[in-house]
């Protein structure tokens, strides 16, 4: 029969380093103005010799505070699957791992109802909350507005919010690729355009709009086809440019994935990228050098724009303060071989 150790606590600690319980709390804490260095040594020393480990749980209930930031991922975004999704929490991480903040990841796609949602972010587990691209009338993004809980979002610049945004620049991003292929000769250029419940896909075509626009293009009927940032929507909406507008020289897509789809729809139709149709990706995912050709895309700092995110959280916890802040990276255009001037 096994004999459980017992669990070494802080009095033991204390009474092993010859000081008091608050005296141990505050070296643990670093809160070197309070105590001498040779206290410290005596503390650390104790606490290697009887193997003392802080219990989390007791910290939370005397700091009122968990140290944990939750994560919260719209309906469409399966975390293994998602090349945007794990970008931007490769991000978060980098920032929050050296400081000891865990994360807690609430996937909306696997919530059943907002009750079921509310009960994994409004139970006191989390100190605050990244919502990662959350669609224009979403259930989680609905409660952080009104919730008294720090919370920045991520892939959205969201219009009368209290919260802080950190986004790609979406609407300079599109106007420029849309531009660059006019200078090269391209008039007939169409848009795949992401899901219009997400603010980037609004934006974005908003951007191609006002870019056709200012060019003195007329946009026709059929020149726009909406997706749904997935390659398999890609391609179907490629399909239908390809019925409805065969005249299209080129086509800017709201993302890499429906690119890639939009790619094989042209293969499929006989045709090839970039000698008779032009595709423009956006994101710069991993796999847009690897496709044949190499798919020519604007690329967003999506690892910046997670750490970004966590270091404006993290600010809002330990200050005690939500605020409105608004961060904005520029995108970069990154030319390879899916562009081409139009016969």
């Amino acid at each position: 029969m096994s004999v459980q150790r017992k669990r070494c606590t802080i009095k033991d600690v204390a009474a092993r380093s010859g000081v008091s319980v608050a005296t141990v709390s505050n070296v643990l804490q670093n809160k070197n103005h309070l105590y001498s260095p040779e206290t410290a040594q005596r503390v650390w020393q104790a606490v290697r010799e009887l193997g003392y480990r802080p219990s989390s749980v007791a910290r939370s209930l005397i700091r009122q505070r968990t140290d944990t930031i939750g994560v919260i991922l719209e309906e469409r975004q399966e975390v293994v699957l998602d090349p945007y999704v794990m970008s931007v929490l490769e991000g978060i991480l980098e920032y929050t791992v050296p400081r000891n903040y865990p994360i807690k990841i609430v996937s909306m796609l696997y919530q059943q109802s907002p009750d079921s949602f509310l009960a994994h972010v409004d139970d006191g587990s989390v100190d605050g909350v990244v919502l990662v691209a959350p669609r224009t009338h979403s259930a989680a993004l609905q409660w952080a507005q009104q919730a008294n809980i720090p919370a920045v979002v991520v892939g959205s610049t969201l219009p009368n919010t209290p919260l802080s945004c950190v986004d790609v620049d979406d609407t300079s991003a599109i106007y420029q690729a849309v531009c660059w292929l006019i200078e090269m000769g391209h008039r007939r250029i169409g848009h795949i355009a992401g899901p219009q419940t997400q603010w980037s896909a609004k934006r974005r075509l908003q951007a191609y709009r006002q870019a056709m626009q200012d060019a003195g293009i007329e946009v026709k009927l059929g020149w726009v086809v909406e997706g749904h940032y997935t390659p398999p929507s890609g391609k179907e909406a490629m399909e239908q440019l390809l019925n409805v507008a065969p005249e299209l020289t080129a086509v800017v897509c709201g993302n890499d994935w429906m690119a890639m789809g939009a790619m094989e729809a042209i293969y499929q139709k006989g045709l090839r990228v970039p000698e008779d149709i032009s595709l423009v990706g956006f994101d710069d995912i991993d796999t847009a050098q690897w496709v044949t050709p190499p798919l020519t895309t604007m690329r967003q700092p999506t690892r910046q724009i997670g750490a970004k995110a966590a270091e404006l959280l993290i600010n809002q916890i330990e200050t005690g303060k939500r605020v409105r802040e608004t961060v904005l990276f520029c995108a970069e255009m990154v030319v390879r071989q899916s562009v081409a001037p139009p016969k």
